[in-house]
């Protein structure tokens, strides 16, 4: 299904010395299509910004295999597509207040630890109505060529499968830099397509 999300923020990237600065659309598009043993889901927080990540559900629960990242500014950019070992435990099948899990990975050639807990139960209203979510904080740090942390927190509907309100907080230096700010709140529960 595609998701439109009311969104907020701005980022900054460049390369060396010169840098560009630009405000976030006021809208952002997630889109979630079924992939072998999972699903993949893309967030469009522009035209010139693309997350995407493959996500396998097992019993335990949902492990991310693969992640995209398009960065564009002016027309120069890179669409980045990494393979992720091991797969890092996204969200375990059973949720709870203070839960916590982490670990490390590599993103392609990229070494990534992380580290989430689950912050509290909390609901957030959509459509009118008021959805029971976890809200779950996600902590990573990047090293390589492209070192950096990010901070994502999510108000997780487990009864849809979506985060009903995201906020993104990133850095990511190197050779090229980025830093993302952005809230994201869902419009509506029922998907456009």
């Amino acid at each position: 299904g595609v998701y439109t999300y009311r969104q907020d923020g701005s980022e900054r990237g460049g390369v060396g010395p010169a840098h560009i600065s630009r405000d976030l659309p006021d809208e952002a598009r997630y889109v979630v299509t079924g992939a072998d043993g999972g699903y993949r889901a893309e967030l469009g927080m522009s035209q010139e910004h693309i997350e995407g990540v493959t996500i396998r559900v097992g019993e335990a629960g949902s492990r991310e295999v693969a992640r995209r990242t398009k960065v564009t500014f002016l027309g120069f950019g890179r669409d980045d597509r990494r393979a992720l070992r091991p797969p890092p435990l996204w969200l375990p099948a059973r949720l709870s207040a203070g839960r916590t899990w982490g670990g490390s990975y590599t993103a392609g050639e990229l070494p990534v630890t992380y580290r989430n807990r689950v912050l509290r139960r909390d609901a957030v209203e959509v459509d009118g109505r008021r959805w029971a979510v976890w809200v779950v904080r996600s902590d990573s740090r990047t090293g390589g060529v492209h070192p950096g942390e990010r901070t994502d927190t999510w108000w997780w509907s487990p009864r849809i499968a979506l985060p009903l309100r995201w906020t993104i907080d990133m850095r990511i230096g190197g050779p090229a830099s980025l830093e993302t700010r952005a809230t994201l709140d869902l419009v509506s529960a029922t998907p456009a397509v």
